[in-house]
């Protein structure tokens, strides 16, 4: 598996601002096409040769229009018509980050990143340009990285125009108010904060700190109070004099370059960037050049040793490696990381699994400034390979030298040039704003032509001595060893996290070790990958109006299959997704144990097939869905259908093995053991899904019956797993009828349960909090060095069947989302962490406000509460326009395009998941909101949200945290003091019900 490090990247994680065709019901089982009468076969091109627009190269498939443009001041820009687009995006990418940073303040870029969104000369309210997005159905965000800073929005179309006038204004006329500076230094204080206890940014700090120091890598680049604020008050240092003059050292018009996304067409776009983008001043500046090298001979050959957070054992190397960004034809870091990271057979992985040591390996290349790069190898180890990690350290030496005697070899290259050319043509649209924000920073790849910006993905030439040039640098002289554990012996700590570590040489004997493996007699090359489709044809239908909801093929007591054949985005890929209902998978925490430790050996036991699919574009997920096991395949449908086979046939006659089972129990106690130690607002979801939604069980209870499980227990659970069942399935994509009824054959032949009675299939329910009664569940967080706090405010307002009640909470959410983050967030400086909006259990929903924050609970619930009832009075005051234009926004959002077949395909599973079969849920729900009116709203407010409702709020404590100011009145409810006796006291809401009777008759479609 290919990875990547953080690259310095500081994301705004804000949640607001930021951060079909005609067939009758029996299908014909000729080849001959059942819907068209008027079809064209879609044989796509040849490889290596693709369709253009200006001379940028694009997807077979893509019908925007593209230009490059020049601005005289320098900038550059590259304009994307979309006439289909329903949200309009755009992104500027600035060729300065933190490497930049002034060496007396740390975090200045970053710091500069956040205070820019604070007002300009033409827009001087600090909210302008988030209000006007979210007014539109827009958010925004940006990051700081090394050498980029990347700003980027998203609206909905017809308001790009007056959203592209207001960004552009951050690159002209900043305000950088005083009055913002202590309230945003604080913002970076908090999101620096929340990081201190990640394992990811300690362990990468940890990189940073001990590399080479001259370098800027070395240094700390997010910034925090002591680096922004207190250092450069005790040396009379005005930080924001600092910043005005950083702006202007780096802010240059020929530093930057814009993509934007938009309806319009090319001359109208222009015309607009040309406006709006000419007067961004020109300073003059040269892109920042950095002589030294992050990494030399002096920080080569070290053992470093490392304590984290959680509960790991991890052993990555990290060598200095040649930067191939200028050789973008050749990808020589993609052809090392394809190999050392596979995971079949004969692979470095898979050696290490039979000798118990390891659960997993990533490796990837990267540049880390230009002109150097790096290549890591990550292993995630067992106790077991803890113990031997040398050996571990040894096997990795002798594959690569394996590599080293074994290539270059063409058909491997030339196997991911394939796929590389196979994904670049098929690739489907995606989200407008992270389309913009990479286009945005590729445009500062000088080197690479213009006409390959979008395309430069794609392999292309075969260079052996690039190859072995790159492979002979994966050597013992360039190598950094960190073994990562909480039981290895330290005796330093770092400065800006606090990790412990030690540092030493590697021992002049393990040296020489490594520097001549011999080669190891398990370990060879991959296959031939059998997986890669070479039939890519696709059947197009002319003049058809896509059908919006699938057709009901079969449906009997033991398997209801869904169908619909691709009829609007033409790509050769398909998705089948089988829910399979097992009552006795749910039944009991042990019950949901012991599946977790099936699906994780079968996972396990299929990786050779699987990782060979996944390769060639087709994957394959198992995991455990709320009524039983959910399992997909997903990608180039040619070999889907055989991909199924395979796992069906594991599934159903899957036996673990004791060594196996023993590895993935110690992985999946540590996993549960860690998730205490995840970021507190991550972890709400789980506490209030285990408190509401039936069938569900605490982390702590799920490990209590974890540590008593045996392999006797697994090996007598697996036989009754399949004993019962009914499966319902969804086909979709580029297959025929035919082949969707062999796909069906295909889940009958495999899985031969009883069926279920319709008393015994598992149906998802949710608690109802009686009227007018507040909870209150709190948890001390295990983490003693966590200072954060997180709280969830949640009113329960109704259940998800009363679609009017649910229409009106998801504009109020609308409605609350960028005041709550206003206030909550950038007024009152809670902490970083702050969001809100529309939250749904199983079978019912409510309104949500989190903030996670340095605060104890009991202030921050009070001033939640406190925006709960000063926005009453927001409220009243809301014109009407403004009303409609949020009304606006989210009709437009319900309404929005499918953008590829991955988004029908999810809005299809999610109406079969939760019960009500609603295909046609978002035009129902447009219907109604048109309706809504302020007085209406106003009356629902003052009815279910100031009064009458029921509440839970949920307190993740943090015992570190100094804050102990107390609020009178608060904290509110009633304590929850055991979950399962709270829940005797609720009533369950009834299962979803179809919103038509599911015949086949019913879900055939209609001309």
């Amino acid at each position: 598996m290919k990875i990547f490090p953080i690259a310095q990247s500081l994301l705004r994680i804000s949640f607001n601002r930021f951060t079909h065709l005609p067939f009758q019901a029996s299908f014909p089982t000729s080849t001959q096409n059942a819907f068209d009468p008027i079809a064209t076969r879609l044989p796509f091109r040849t490889m290596a040769t693709f369709q253009t627009s200006n001379k940028i190269e694009k997807p077979d498939l893509d019908d925007r229009d593209y230009k490059i443009l020049n601005l005289e001041n320098g900038l550059t820009a590259l304009l994307i018509s979309d006439s289909k687009t329903d949200k309009s995006a755009a992104a500027l990418d600035v060729n300065v980050g933190s490497f930049s940073d002034y060496e007396h303040l740390p975090g200045l870029a970053h710091f500069c990143e956040h205070l820019l969104f604070m007002g300009t000369k033409k827009y001087p309210s600090e909210n302008e340009y988030s209000s006007y997005l979210s007014n539109h159905g827009g958010h925004s965000n940006a990051y700081t990285a090394a050498e980029d800073t990347n700003y980027y929005f998203e609206v909905n179309h017809q308001y790009l125009e007056g959203a592209l006038d207001r960004f552009s204004q951050f690159f002209i006329s900043p305000l950088f108010d005083a009055s913002c500076k202590d309230r945003e230094i604080r913002a970076v204080d908090s999101e620096n904060k929340k990081n201190l206890q990640s394992d990811l940014w300690r362990l990468y700090q940890l990189e940073k700190s001990l590399s080479n120091p001259v370098h800027p890598f070395h240094k700390f680049s997010t910034g925090n109070l002591e680096t922004l604020e207190e250092i450069p008050k005790s040396q009379g240092i005005d930080v924001r004099e600092e910043l005005l003059k950083f702006y202007k050292d780096s802010y240059s018009a020929n530093l930057m370059k814009l993509a934007i996304i938009g309806r319009e067409d090319l001359e109208t776009l222009e015309k607009w960037v040309i406006e709006k983008f000419k007067d961004v001043p020109n300073f003059g500046v040269s892109k920042p050049q950095f002589e030294s090298a992050p990494y030399t001979q002096n920080e080569a050959k070290k053992l470093i040793k490392a304590k984290p957070v959680m509960s790991k054992n991890k052993l990555a190397l990290s060598f200095i490696a040649p930067d191939h960004q200028k050789h973008w034809e050749v990808h020589t870091g993609h052809y090392f990381s394809h190999l050392i990271g596979h995971e079949g057979n004969g692979s470095l992985l898979a050696f290490l699994k039979t000798k118990s040591w390891a659960n997993g390996l990533s490796a990837g290349g990267y540049s880390v400034s230009e002109g150097c790069g790096q290549f890591s190898i990550d292993i995630d180890l067992t106790e077991e390979g803890l113990k031997y990690y040398e050996d571990v350290l040894y096997a990795t030496f002798q594959y690569l030298e394996l590599l080293r005697v074994s290539l270059p070899q063409k058909w491997i290259y030339d196997e991911l040039k394939d796929v590389s050319e196979m994904n670049f043509r098929f690739k489907q649209k995606s989200s407008p704003s992270g389309t913009v924000s990479k286009l945005a920073k590729d445009l500062q790849k000088t080197f690479i032509p213009d006409e390959n910006v979008i395309s430069r993905s794609v392999l292309r030439s075969y260079n052996p001595d690039l190859i072995s040039e790159y492979g002979n640098a994966l050597n013992v002289d360039n190598v950094r060893v960190t073994l990562i554990s909480q039981n290895v012996k330290t005796d330093k700590q770092e400065k800006w996290y606090g990790t412990e570590y030690s540092v030493e040489d590697l021992s002049e004997e393990l040296i020489s070790k490594l520097r001549k493996p011999a080669l190891n007699g398990d370990l060879h090359l991959p296959n031939p990958n059998d997986f890669i489709p070479t039939n890519f044809e696709v059947e197009k239908l002319e003049d058809v109006e896509p059908l919006k909801k699938p057709a009901l093929l079969k449906s009997d007591d033991k398997i209801r299959a869904w169908y619909k054949k691709d009829d609007q985005f033409w790509v050769p890929k398909g998705y089948i997704q089988l829910l399979i209902n097992l009552p006795i998978t749910v039944a009991t925490p042990v019950n949901n144990v012991l599946t977790n430790l099936f699906v994780d050996l079968l996972d396990d036991a299929l990786i050779d097939t699987s990782y060979q699919a996944e390769l060639a574009g087709l994957s394959f997920s198992l995991h455990q869905g709320k009524e039983g096991l959910v399992l997909e395949v997903a990608g180039y449908n040619e070999k889907a259908p055989v991909l199924l086979r395979e796992v069906l046939k594991k599934l159903v006659s899957f036996k673990a093995t004791e060594d196996r089972f023993n590895v993935f129990k110690e992985k999946y106690t540590r996993n549960l053991k860690n998730y205490g130690y995840k970021v507190p607002y991550s972890q709400i979801s789980s506490v209030f899904a285990n408190i509401l939604n039936e069938n569900t069980w605490e982390v702590e209870e799920k490990l209590s019956v974890l540590e008593n499980i045996t392999f006797e227990d697994l090996s007598n659970f697996t036989p009754l797993i399949f004993k019962q069942t009914f499966v319902e399935t969804l086909i979709e994509g580029n297959f025929q009828p035919k082949e969707a009824h062999e796909i069906i054959s295909v889940i009958e032949d495999n899985i031969k349960a009883e069926p279920l009675t319709k008393t015994q299939k598992v149906k998802s329910r949710s608690f109802w909090i009686p009227d007018n009664k507040a909870y209150r569940y709190e948890k001390d967080l295990p983490d003693e060095k966590n200072k954060n706090t997180c709280v969830q405010h949640f009113i329960q307002v109704g259940e998800l069947k009363d679609r009017p009640l649910q229409c009106i909470t998801e504009l109020l959410a609308q409605l609350i989302k960028e005041p709550a983050f206003d206030t909550l967030r950038t007024k009152e400086q809670l902490g970083y962490i702050v969001f809100s909006g529309l939250l749904e259990s199983r079978t019912t929903f409510g309104i949500r406000v989190i903030v996670q924050s340095e605060r104890n609970s009991t202030y921050l619930e009070s001033r939640i509460d406190n925006f709960f009832k000063q926005y009453h009075t927001t409220l009243k005051e809301l014109s009407e326009e403004e009303f409609e234009k949020n009304k606006e926004a989210l009709i437009n959002r319900k309404l929005e395009t499918l953008k590829n077949l991955g988004h029908e395909n999810n809005r299809f599973l999610r109406a079969i998941s939760n019960g009500f079969y609603d295909f046609l849920h978002n035009e129902t729900e447009t219907e109604i909101l048109k309706k809504i009116t302020k007085a209406e709203m106003l009356e629902f407010y003052e009815n279910k949200i100031l009064q009458n409702h029921s509440k839970l709020i949920i307190n993740l404590h943090s015992k570190a945290n100094e804050d102990h100011e107390t609020v009178e009145g608060y904290p509110t409810g009633e304590v929850i003091e055991d979950v399962g006796e709270l829940r005797s006291l609720f009533y369950l809401t009834p299962s979803a019900k179809p919103v038509e009777e599911l015949t086949i008759e019913n879900f055939k479609p209609k001309l």
